[in-house]
């Protein structure tokens, strides 16, 4: 089987909400011709979150606000801390940067006493969390979301909160929070509940109280960060239907539930998750991957890493005849032991 003919859902890539006709519209000779300008798209972000532009960047995908932020706040000298397994790019960015990361093991929930007290034992620069988190799917509730603020701030911390997943989770007063709160920056993806992966489109952003953070991440960075295409599709996406948005986001939420329902029937041990996958524990994560892959379908595992080598993440397709595909592969499975 070639490549092109496996089901992919070992990414989180999501579903593209633009059709061929508007992606036609994005490569016109006119948009290749001129320089990109962010400043559109932030405007139009900051309209969409109702704040004002100068608390918007606009950026190459989410991964480009983290590393921005890294290099700006951190750097070579400097820490940021997370927990792990975790978003991978957290550790890339730090690396990259050359920032020491400081990690705090944690499980199917989060380990609030010890990530407060790595904040205070070790005053990193950065304090980072998603929110769903990857590979967990799990999500901060406001208390534990102002507890790590109140520790941060005493450690003169920044605390970053990234929310590429939230779209796909119960609503909550986490953004509100963090954009009236000092020393706190937020970042998102247009690559998951938009499915503009390839397009590398995503943002960061602060409250008034964290103004000057937003202007030295947007200084961190070169001029044309985002390419023309780029800008123009997540100006579209912005502008889609609610109506079109929404049923794709109902669509992972109803995959989710039904994968997580399928594969806690199989054996496996799930728990309850807010992102657009679904992470299970295996006692064999090669032998499950493996089987799934005999039938056509590729998932994303961690056999380098000892904290999630039991781990198995299935991306939730968006699309109900894939969706039917997954759940067919996996009820011929045999059960865990």
């Amino acid at each position: 089987m070639n490549q092109n003919q496996y089901m992919k859902i070992d990414a989180n890539e999501g579903r593209c909400v633009l059709d061929e006709g508007q992606l036609a519209r994005i490569l016109s000779p006119e948009v290749a011709r001129r320089y990109p300008s962010s400043l559109v798209l932030e405007e139009e972000l900051a309209k969409y979150f109702g704040v004002s532009s100068a608390k918007v960047i606009a950026t190459a995908g989410a991964d480009d606000a983290i590393d921005r932020a890294f290099r700006a706040l951190a750097g070579s000298g400097g820490s940021v801390c997370s927990t792990v397994p975790g978003f991978v790019e957290f550790l890339d960015a730090a690396t990259r940067t050359g920032a020491a990361f400081v990690p705090v093991p944690r499980g199917q929930t989060f380990p609030l006493e010890e990530f407060i007290a790595s904040i205070g034992r070790n005053k990193p620069q950065i304090a980072i969390i998603a929110s769903p988190d990857n590979p967990w799917g799990t999500r901060l509730s406001e208390t534990e979301f102002l507890a790590i603020l109140e520790a941060s701030q005493a450690a003169g911390t920044v605390f970053i909160l990234d929310l590429t997943y939230a779209d796909f989770a119960p609503l909550d007063n986490l953004l509100a929070l963090a954009l009236e709160s000092p020393g706190v920056l937020v970042t998102g993806s247009f690559s998951k509940s938009r499915g503009l992966a390839g397009f590398r489109a995503g943002w960061a952003m602060g409250g008034e109280k964290s103004l000057s953070l937003v202007e030295r991440l947007r200084e961190a960075g070169p001029p044309y960060s985002l390419s023309s295409p780029a800008i123009e599709a997540a100006r579209l996406a912005l502008a889609e239907s609610q109506e079109r948005y929404a049923a794709f986001v109902g669509e992972i939420t109803w995959e989710r539930e039904t994968l997580s329902a399928i594969l806690a029937c199989l054996g496996y041990e799930t728990w309850p998750q807010s992102g657009n996958f679904v992470t299970i524990k295996a006692q064999d994560a090669r032998t499950f991957a493996s089987r799934l892959k005999e039938k056509g379908i590729l998932v994303r595992m961690w056999p380098n890493s000892p904290m999630a080598e039991d781990l198995v993440r299935l991306t939730c397709p968006g699309d109900r005849s894939e969706f039917t595909r997954l759940a067919e592969a996996l009820e011929t499975m045999e059960a865990a032991q």
